[in-house]
């Protein structure tokens, strides 16, 4: 009774590891082919801001403030030999 127990253990494990293996979708390990899109800055957001505040207390002074600010998505600078490097790599592949 037990070794029979231990081996429908071990063939219920083995039958799901085996349908797990085949379940996984092995097409996102794949090397995508797409071109990669050009990258520009841009500017996503613009702001300023600007008041009078009052602080608590005696004797307690009246504070001016103002800001601006400017959020910007930079993309990263490629240098020309790295460029240079990658593109002969990439030739030498496809031959």
């Amino acid at each position: 009774m037990k070794k029979s127990l231990i081996m429908l253990v071990v063939l219920m494990s083995s039958l799901a590891l085996a349908g797990s293996v085949f379940a996984t979708d092995w097409g996102c390990y794949t090397t995508p082919s797409v071109k990669p899109v050009p990258c520009k800055d841009e500017v996503l957001c613009k702001g300023k801001a600007k008041g009078v505040e009052k602080l608590c207390g005696p004797c307690a002074p009246t504070i001016k403030w103002s800001g601006s600010w400017m959020t910007v998505l930079k993309c990263p600078e490629v240098k020309a030999d790295k460029v240079a490097k990658v593109a002969k790599k990439a030739k030498k592949a496809k031959k």
